[in-house]
C-alpha cells in the first residue's frame, strides 16, 4: 500500500510539472492578443485554456493517461486514451512519454510504441509517430526518439527506432525512417536531411501588424 501511494505521489508531481510547461506554451497566444492577462493565477489560466483553446484538452487527457499508467492503473489509462481518440482524434499509446510544452495543433494524430518526445515539440495534424513494420525489418515495438524544439509538419510519418535531433523541422508529408541530425530539415519520402532547422533562441512569434 505504501509503495502504491509513493508511486502515485511521484506521478502526481510529474504531472503537475509537465502541465505547467504545457500551460505556458498554450497561453502564449491568448496572452499575446490580450485575451488573458499575464498576472492571472495558473489555475485560472488552466481552466481558460481547457474551455477556450482547441486541442489543449487532448494534451491534458494525455497527461492524465500517463499519470494513471505510472500510478499503477493501466486499464484506466487505456480508457482515457480511448476517450482522447473519440473526442479529439488523438490516439496515444500507454508507453509514449513526452516532455513539457507538448503542442498538438489538430487531430488525426497517432503516437504509439515506446516513443519519447522532447520538450516544446509541435505536432501538426495527420502525423504518425510509431513502430516500424516492413518486409526489410522485423516487427518491433520501439518508436522514434524526438529531441527538444522539433516541429513535425502536417502528414509527416516518423517510423521505427530512429532519432530526430534537437531543433529539427520535419516537412509536410515527410516519411522519416532514418536518423535526422540536430538543426536540420527532413523532407521527402523517404526523408533526407538538409541543413537548416529550428533554433528556439532566435525565433520569436509576433502577431501580424495592422
Amino acid at each position: 500500500m505504501r509503495g502504491r501511494i509513493e508511486r502515485l505521489a511521484a506521478a502526481w508531481r510529474e504531472l503537475r510539472a509537465l502541465l505547467r510547461e504545457d500551460i505556458e506554451l498554450y497561453a502564449a497566444w491568448p496572452r499575446t492578443f490580450g485575451l488573458i492577462r499575464r498576472d492571472r493565477p495558473t489555475w485560472f489560466t488552466f481552466f481558460y485554456l481547457l474551455f477556450a483553446i482547441h486541442m489543449f484538452p487532448a494534451v491534458v487527457l494525455y497527461r492524465l493517461q500517463v499519470f494513471l499508467y505510472e500510478g499503477g492503473f493501466p486499464r484506466l489509462a487505456t480508457v482515457v486514451s480511448r476517450l482522447n481518440s473519440l473526442l479529439f482524434d488523438v490516439t496515444i499509446g500507454n508507453h509514449v512519454r513526452a516532455g513539457g510544452g507538448l503542442l498538438i495543433a489538430h487531430g488525426h494524430v497517432v503516437l504509439d510504441g515506446w516513443t519519447t518526445i522532447g520538450r516544446r515539440v509541435e505536432i501538426n495534424p495527420f502525423v504518425t509517430l510509431g513502430i516500424g513494420n516492413s518486409s526489410r525489418r522485423p516487427f518491433e515495438l520501439w518508436g522514434p526518439e524526438i529531441g527538444d524544439d522539433v516541429n513535425i509538419g502536417t502528414g509527416a510519418k516518423i517510423i521505427g527506432r530512429v532519432k530526430v535531433g534537437e531543433g529539427v523541422k520535419v516537412g509536410a508529408n515527410a516519411v522519416v525512417v532514418s536518423d535526422i541530425p540536430p538543426f536540420h530539415t527532413a523532407v521527402g519520402a523517404p526523408a533526407r536531411a538538409i541543413p537548416g532547422g529550428r533554433r528556439r533562441e532566435t525565433e520569436t512569434w509576433e502577431p501580424p501588424k495592422g
